[in-house]
């Protein structure tokens, strides 16, 4: 909130404030004990010799079509200025640049000659001197800035002063748990614990007519979703533009005035942090305010944009049944306050926040109201605020305040009382506070309390409902305090059991074998779309789904890391990058009813896309299918599995290419799945081809031997043979490495793929594979007797099954 240093010092007149680098040290200070500081200075950038001027004469200049001469008096002297202001007229007090003054943007300004005419400055508008579109006033956005009817500048009155953009601004950021800050009197109390000063509390006495305002309108809420509510009325009010004072106000904290009636909302939800709406009464044709989850229907904001509403999401302020509001974010057309608006309901309310935020999310309507009720509103100033609305409109809109306030609902509980001592603070701290110490920072904090010997009982305030429990008061203790005087001694402990733990172990081992293969490793989020969720699963199943999502792209949990990961690689080829080798180890998550938490499995995934990078060994190479399962068959074979590892082929992913996947197995149970993925895929994220691997890591874990560190080296030579085999082309290699396997007998050590072929000559439909198998007996020196016996029986069992030849 841009925090403004002149509204501060109207309550705390000696606040330490009166330059840039005292509001700096003041932001400094604020950083430790409250809240970051985004940045402090001047809301508008400081022009220099800009005066106010009267405009007491204004003549034609012959032949002109849009320029006129205007005689501007500043007190001592007269100006002639030539403008082309449509909105310049006698009797205005107007903002005038003199010969040398500087405008926003270095603009220099000297005396000129305009269609023969001698213009001694320049008339400037309020976008001139570096107000922004946001908060310039619209009547004067077409032409210069005229000060209103009722101001207090003078002619010869410094125009930065009299726009009262030469106060400084503090710009602090906004928490989730610190809503208080969000208006000048949350600050007050915030800026007075921090210095230990005392502030006068906002105030203004309220004059209430004979009329009531029950027989005017009415009001029915449910208390569920807004408590308390209130509503005040006034008769006979005259709409028209905002005094000075309140402009400034507004436009020094990024709000762009409006006219008086709305522009009274808008101060006081600066002031008391309390959002208002206004209704034109008599736009209202039931008069009976009533306060309801939606229907199916639809509501056109004062921003023009119409919202299609669905059932029981929502609230909405209705009149009878006519939708006149989205509570808390944004009022409706149908009873906008408008120039000839005479009677005036103002309302004040505490809206659900969790209902506020969701409409703010799904409608992208992120005012400044709905950040106050998301954040949380102190609900017993709540009355006092509309009080002090209803009395500002009476001083600077006329009318009169209609008797009584109209009580929708008004449930206000008791406050939060938290038990504390000085040794729990003490204890915590590792401090040795008195307990006049713990008082004085109660006080200043102006928290009420009870104290029974050390003993206090705080009643946490309603301005800060993020005060719930007992570590909350020792922070509130700490940071006032000061953290600096906190022991800095560490607590001792003593570690029994140290190291890594096997699973650990082995997550770090995978981790670092695939950043071996020339992969990269990725963190990816686990919130994600529900569509994007349910891709590249195992098994489908029910989605984890947040009851508060962020945004609807992250509203629920992935099943798989592909899902994810697959986004990660889009955003690099969006980037131009050509080489794209990633991996992620994570969770994944599934649904097991409300009753329970949901179950985590973890998962590894890879993934590789486009060309590969050129290198002094080889040429750029377009990855491919067996590219990916070497990698995939790489990891595995470098870890200490109890099973083998096996292949199928499948063609029921959606998501995969149906002749380029396999499925794979660790012995009989299934481990996950290689392959391509399917060009719709591809298409629609804008990548080349890809090729992925996705795994089961618990079931690692659970195959993984982990027996002994090392084997023994062989002390015997080993013995190889080449097998070269003419198969039919649609039988799978590892339909033939598993009958080699089966029936080589104990001493096969290794087998590997050394050669595949085909060709028109081998014949149709036909191919070639060569393998080269290892026997090693680690107990004596094989013979070749031996080792032919074993090949013998390969060639026939392979001939008998797959019709195999040698060749």
């Amino acid at each position: 909130m841009k925090v403004s240093v002149n509204w501060i010092k109207e309550y705390i007149p000696d606040f330490p404030v009166t330059n840039e680098k005292e509001a700096q040290d003041f932001s400094d200070t604020l950083a430790l004990t409250s809240t970051e500081v985004e940045e402090n200075g001047y809301q508008i950038s400081q022009s220099s010799g800009l005066i106010v001027g009267k405009i007491t004469e204004i003549r034609a200049i012959e032949n002109s079509t849009h320029l006129k001469i205007t005689i501007v008096n500043t007190g001592k002297k007269d100006y002639q200025i030539v403008t082309g202001a449509p909105n310049a007229a006698l009797n205005q007090l107007v903002v005038l640049a003199l010969p040398g003054a500087v405008l926003a943007g270095s603009k220099k300004i000297e005396a000129t000659t305009l269609d023969g005419q001698i213009s001694q400055g320049m008339l400037v508008s309020l976008q001139e001197i570096a107000f922004d579109d946001s908060i310039a006033p619209k009547k004067h956005e077409a032409g210069i800035y005229v000060f209103p009817a009722d101001n207090d500048v003078q002619p010869g009155d410094d125009a930065v002063k009299a726009l009262g953009i030469d106060d400084l601004m503090i710009d602090t950021e906004l928490t989730a748990n610190r809503g208080d800050m969000l208006s000048i009197r949350g600050n007050l109390y915030e800026f007075a614990a921090i210095l230990n000063k005392k502030f006068v509390y906002p105030e203004k006495k309220l004059h209430e007519g004979k009329r009531p305002a029950a027989a005017q309108i009415s009001a029915s809420v449910d208390s569920k979703l807004a408590n308390p509510y209130y509503l005040r009325v006034i008769n006979d009010v005259t709409v028209k533009e905002s005094p000075l004072w309140l402009q400034r106000r507004l436009w020094n904290s990024g709000i762009r005035p409006i006219n008086n009636l709305v522009d009274v909302t808008n101060y006081i939800m600066l002031l008391f942090g309390q959002p208002m709406h206004a209704f034109d009464l008599d736009q209202l044709q039931h008069k009976q305010i009533k306060l309801a989850l939606s229907k199916d229907e639809s509501l056109t904001t004062l921003d023009g944009n119409k919202h299609d509403l669905k059932a029981g999401e929502d609230i909405v302020v209705y009149d009878g049944d006519q939708p006149q509001m989205l509570a808390g974010v944004m009022g409706g057309v149908q009873s906008e306050v408008t120039q000839s608006t005479k009677n005036l309901v103002l309302e004040a309310a505490v809206f659900d926040p969790v209902y506020i935020r969701k409409t703010a999310q799904r409608f992208n309507l992120h005012s400044q109201a709905s950040q106050r009720f998301e954040r949380g509103i102190d609900v017993a100033n709540c009355q006092k605020a509309l009080d002090y609305a209803a009395a500002l409109v009476q001083q600077i809109a006329g009318g009169e305040v209609a008797a009584g306030v109209v009580t929708g609902c008004e449930e206000i509980l008791p406050e939060t009382k938290i038990l504390i001592s000085v040794s729990d603070i003490n204890d915590y701290l590792g401090s040795q506070v008195s307990l006049k110490e713990v008082r004085e920072i109660w006080d200043r904090l102006a928290f009420k309390y009870d104290l029974v010997g050390e003993q206090f009982t705080i009643y946490a305030p309603k301005r800060r409902p993020d005060i719930t429990i007992k570590a909350d008061l020792i922070e509130e203790f700490v940071r006032i305090y000061g953290y600096d005087k906190v022991p800095t001694h560490l607590p001792q402990a003593v570690n029994d059991r140290s190291g890594l733990t096997i699973s650990q172990k082995l997550d770090r081992a995978i981790r670092q074998l695939l950043l071996g293969l020339g992969l990269n490793q990725a963190i990816s989020y686990s919130l994600t779309d529900p569509d994007q969720a349910k891709t590249f699963t195992f098994q489908p199943e029910n989605e984890v789904k947040l009851s508060n999502p962020m945004s609807q792209d992250r509203s629920v949990l992935r099943q798989s890391l592909l899902s994810t990961l697959i986004q990660t690689a889009a955003y690099n080829a969006a980037r131009k990058a050509a080489d794209i080798r990633l991996f992620e180890t994570g969770a994944v998550f599934f649904d097991r009813g409300q009753a329970k938490m949901p179950k985590e499995n973890h998962q590894i995934a890879a993934l590789i896309s486009g060309i590969e990078s050129e290198g002094w060994q080889h040429h750029e190479n377009k990855y491919d299918f067996y590219y990916m399962k070497g990698l995939l068959q790489s990891l595995l074979d470098s870890l200490d599995l109890k099973t083998t590892v096996t292949y199928k082929t499948a063609d029921d992913r959606p998501e995969m290419h149906p002749g380029q996947t396999a499925d794979v197995y660790l012995g009989q149970e299934y481990l996950g799945f290689v392959g391509q993925i399917n060009p719709k895929v591809l298409r629609a994220n804008k990548l080349a081809a890809t090729f992925v691997f996705q795994i089961d890591l618990d079931l690692i874990h659970k195959l993984y031997k982990n027996t002994s560190d090392y084997s023994l080296l062989d002390k015997f030579p080993g013995i190889e043979r080449d097998l070269s085999l003419l198969v039919d082309d649609k039988v799978e290699s590892a339909r033939i490495e598993n009958l080699i396997k089966i029936n080589a007998g104990p001493y096969l050590r290794r087998l590997q793929v050394v050669d595949v072929y085909e060709g028109l000559e081998l014949g149709l439909n036909k191919k070639s594979i060569a393998y080269r198998l290892e026997f090693v007996n680690p107990q004596a020196t094989l013979v070749d007797d031996e080792v032919n016996q074993s090949v013998q029986k390969i060639i026939d069992q392979l001939a008998r099954q797959l019709q195999a030849r040698v060749r």
